[in-house]
């Protein structure tokens, strides 16, 4: 009976060395009690899509605003390169930095003074091409077709890069505000292209940068002057630099 009893003793580690053997012994390590149950693998299939914010709109995209009880009202028009929408029942709108539930909010606020109850839907129909102009000293000044996440010095480069005469540290950013007046700031790119400092400016439909032949002191001033004569004009389209 004792010699039995030694048997069964050593048989049960012995099966569970073989076991581990025949299966490998990644099989007795701690990695597989580790790994989540199949319910929680199979519930990170069904997670929902990845939020993304909502559109805004920007300068030469097309709308198509909609008042489903009043269409006569119905018009689609662009967004023009000043930022603004100009309705019948609404006037001037500065469209531009909205989302289209923000500018359905606008428009109907105002349009309650002509219309009862009115009812909008904003669809954009058309989004417009991002261009930014790029002037002064480079080698082809004009408009530069945007990529996303482009900077300034991306843009200039596009635009046949700097001159000889060009004030890198004095580089001017010119983009509009919420009230649809120019702003203008000073980026020295001498430290981005000579100490390889990154870039914080990311460039939008409509921006301009401008590469003066000296260092410009207040770059307001400047942008007041001179902004008529940095932005052409397309007369043929109405187009209008925005007031200061």
């Amino acid at each position: 009976m004792s010699s039995l009893k030694r048997t069964r003793t050593w048989t049960a580690p012995a099966l569970m060395v073989l076991a581990c053997l025949g299966f490998g012994l990644g099989g007795c390590s701690e990695v597989g009690h580790k790994l989540p149950p199949p319910e929680e693998t199979y519930a990170l299939t069904l997670q929902t899509e990845v939020s993304r914010p909502e559109y805004r709109l920007q300068a030469g995209d097309r709308v198509d605003v909609k008042f489903p009880f009043h269409g006569r009202e119905n018009q689609e028009l662009p967004v023009r390169p000043d930022g603004k929408i100009s309705l019948q029942v609404t006037g001037e709108i500065l469209a531009e930095g909205m989302t289209p539930h923000e500018l359905e909010d606008v428009i109907k606020e105002r349009s309650t003074r002509y219309l009862k109850n009115p009812e909008v839907i904003v669809v954009v129909t058309q989004i417009g091409g991002r261009r930014a102009f790029v002037g002064g000293e480079v080698g082809k000044p004009g408009f530069v077709d945007l990529q996303e996440g482009m900077t300034p010095l991306q843009a200039i480069m596009a635009a046949g890069g700097f001159k000889d005469s060009a004030q890198k540290d004095s580089v001017l950013y010119i983009a509009r505000g919420t009230n649809g007046s120019y702003q203008a700031s000073r980026v020295d790119l001498q430290a981005v292209v000579t100490n390889g400092v990154p870039e914080t400016v990311r460039l939008r439909g409509n921006d301009v940068v401008y590469v003066p032949a000296t260092r410009v002191a207040n770059a307001g001033t400047f942008v007041k002057q001179y902004i008529r004569d940095l932005l052409p004009v397309d007369s043929r389209a109405g187009m209008t630099a925005a007031p200061f």
